[in-house]
C-alpha cells in the first residue's frame, strides 16, 4: 500500500515530522539519501538556547517539553540535560548588543541578567581577564544531536513510520497539478503528499515541482577539544548572538563572474566565539558562517580562525588537546527564520526546512503544526511567521 506521505530527509526535522504525521494516523516513510542526522542536525554543537526572535521563542518551551517527554521514556538517552546559557562580551558595544538580546529573551519569558566583568570570570573562571561582560540567560538546554535524532526516529517508528537510509531522491512526480510521489534510483514511490525535510537541498527538489523554498547552505565548522581539566566551563558560551538585523541569515550567492576570479571559490567566514562543554569534559567550539556552494568539506583554515578565537577568549584552552574539526551546510532562508506549510503553487507539496541554528529546538512543535494543517486542513496561528508564501513571487 502506497504511503500517505513521504519524507525526505532524516535530520532532526525530517524525523519529527515522520512521528508527529505518524502519530496522526497517516501512513508514513521517510527517505534519507545517507545516515540518519548526516546533515547539519548532527553537525553541531548540540544547544537548545532561546531565541529572541517573538515566532521562534514562542514556540521554543514546547520543543523542549517534547524532548522531556522522549527522554522519560528511556529508550535511548539522547543526554538531554539542563543548561547555563552566557552571552559573552567582548567590548562594550558586543555588551550592549548582549543585553538587548537580554531584554528580547526576557521579555519571551527567559529570564536574563548583565554581569560585569568580574561576576563573568566567576561564573566563567576559563575565561580571559578584560572581558567587557556578559548576559546569563535562564532556560537554554543541550543534548547529543545525533541520539536526539534516533530517538525522534525511534518514536516515528514505533507510530508505524517506515524509515529507509541510503535511498536518493532523485525528483519529485506530479499528476494533474498535484504532487503524487518521487523517483529515486529504485523507480518511482507514489505518496499522496510529500513533506520537503531535506535542509539546502530542499530547494532544487521544489523547483522541479513549480514551487520556490528560498534556502541557501551556510557552512558552519566546529572544534572538539580533548577533556579540559577541571573543566572551569558550566555554561554555553556565546560571544554575541547570531540573530537580529546583522545576524545569521542566508549569505549572498556570489555572481558567476565574481565566482571565477582567484581565491573567490573560497568565501571569507565570519568567526565568533562559541563554547559547548559536554558531559564528558570536552568541549565544542565555534561558531563560524560563511556560503556554501558545494557539499565538500569546505575550507579547513576556518578551524584554525575558530581555535584562535578560543584561545583569546579562554586562554585556558590553549595547551589542550584538538580530538577533531568538521563542518556542515546549514539551510538557512533570507530572513533567518524556517519554512514549514504548504508550499505555495503547488498542491501536495509541504515545505519544513530552513531551521538554519534553530532545527533541534523547533522542529518538534513545528513538526505538530505541520502535521496538524496537512491532516486537518487548519494552519495553527502559531505558524503564520514561518509560512512560506511569505517569499512567494
Amino acid at each position: 500500500m502506497n504511503p500517505d506521505v513521504i519524507v525526505i530527509g532524516g535530520g532532526v526535522a525530517g524525523c519529527a515530522c515522520a512521528a508527529r504525521l505518524a502519530e496522526r494516523g497517516l501512513r508514513v516513510r521517510l527517505l534519507e539519501r545517507g545516515p540518519l542526522a548526516s546533515g547539519a542536525s548532527g553537525r553541531n554543537q548540540g544547544g537548545l538556547l532561546p531565541s529572541p526572535e517573538p515566532a521562534c521563542g514562542q514556540i521554543f518551551p514546547e520543543g523542549i517539553d517534547y524532548y522531556r517527554q522522549l527522554a522519560g521514556e528511556g529508550r535511548i538517552d539522547f543526554q538531554l540535560r539542563r543548561h547555563g546559557y552566557l552571552l559573552v562580551a567582548e567590548a562594550p558595544a558586543e555588551l550592549a548588543r548582549a543585553a538587548e538580546h537580554g531584554r528580547a529573551l526576557a521579555g519571551l519569558g527567559f529570564p536574563a541578567s548583565t554581569v560585569d566583568s568580574d561576576r563573568l570570570r566567576e561564573l566563567a573562571p576559563g575565561l580571559a581577564p578584560g572581558l567587557a561582560g556578559g548576559v546569563v540567560v535562564d532556560g537554554a538546554y543541550a543534548l547529543h544531536p545525533v541520539l536526539a535524532v534516533a530517538a525522534l526516529a525511534d518514536r516515528a517508528r514505533q507510530a508505524g513510520a517506515q524509515i529507509s537510509t541510503g535511498v536518493l531522491v532523485r525528483g519529485l512526480q506530479s499528476s494533474g497539478g498535484r504532487v503524487s510521489g518521487v523517483v529515486t534510483d529504485g523507480g518511482p514511490l507514489p505518496a499522496g503528499a510529500v513533506v520537503l525535510a531535506a535542509g539546502p537541498w530542499s530547494r532544487s527538489l521544489a523547483l522541479q515541482a513549480g514551487s520556490d523554498a528560498p534556502v541557501s547552505g551556510t557552512r558552519g565548522w566546529l572544534v572538539r577539544t580533548a577533556p579540559v581539566p577541571e573543566l572551569p566551563f558550566r555554561h554555553t558560551m556565546m560571544q554575541s548572538t547570531w540573530h537580529g538585523a546583522d545576524g545569521l541569515r542566508g549569505h549572498t550567492l556570489p555572481a558567476l563572474a565574481d565566482y571565477g576570479e582567484p581565491g573567490a571559490a573560497g568565501p571569507t567566514a565570519r568567526v565568533i566565539f562559541s563554547l559547548q562543554p559536554l558531559p564528558s569534559g570536552e568541549a565544542v567550539l565555534g561558531s563560524s558562517s560563511s556560503t556554501a556552494i558545494s557539499i565538500g568539506p569546505g575550507h579547513h583554515e576556518v578551524a584554525g580562525a575558530i581555535a584562535r578565537t578560543a584561545v583569546r577568549f579562554a586562554p585556558v584552552l590553549a595547551k589542550v588537546a584538538v580530538r577533531a574539526a568538521w563542518s556542515g551546510v546549514r539551510p538557512m532562508t533570507p530572513d533567518g527564520l524556517p519554512l514549514f506549510g504548504p508550499a505555495p503553487g503547488v498542491a501536495g507539496l509541504w515545505l519544513a526546512t530552513g531551521y538554519g541554528i534553530d532545527g533541534l529546538p523547533l522542529a518538534p512543535a513545528t513538526a505538530r503544526m505541520l502535521a496538524r494543517h496537512l491532516v486537518d486542513g487548519h494552519p495553527d496561528p502559531a505558524a503564520a511567521g514561518f509560512d512560506p508564501a511569505r517569499f512567494a513571487g
